[in-house]
């Protein structure tokens, strides 16, 4: 076989199992998470009440849910890994606030969000630390 024709052969051959190989990783790889209704609507100040009351409580009614987060930004931190973390809520000494850690679509866009704004914040509550965290969070219109 003269070389010509074995790679005029070879070539559309690799081409083709090449684009099937990248079809086949690309139709069955990573999805993105589809949008999740919330569970629980509270604003910022029952969140953190609750859970100053009674943490256990508060742990079997929001831990691993869904909530909607309706308050006023108090801070805006953007770390060095590029996500940002909003703070929603009294962030007086001995107070408790909501930290929302943003989604990674957030990440390459500039929020023009600024503190006092009024803002609906959908996340999963991870818990307390020193504030109540909120994880995968997105901004509701």
């Amino acid at each position: 076989m003269q070389p010509r024709t074995k790679y005029g052969i070879l070539l559309p051959l690799s081409l083709l199992s090449g684009l099937l190989i990248y079809g086949f990783f690309c139709r069955f790889g990573p999805r993105p998470a589809p949008l999740v209704r919330a569970d629980v609507f509270v604003s910022p100040d029952n969140l953190t009440a609750s859970f100053d009351n009674n943490e256990a409580l508060s742990d079997s009614l929001y831990l691993y849910k869904v909530l909607s987060v309706r308050g006023s930004i108090t801070k805006i931190l953007k770390r060095e890994s590029g996500n940002y973390i909003i703070t929603l809520g009294d962030e007086a000494p001995g107070k408790s606030a909501v930290d929302c850690n943003l989604d990674t679509i957030y990440n390459h866009q500039f929020l023009s969000l600024k503190n006092g704004d009024s803002v609906t914040i959908r996340g999963t509550c991870a818990g307390r630390l020193q504030n109540v965290l909120l994880m995968q969070c997105i901004i509701e219109k």
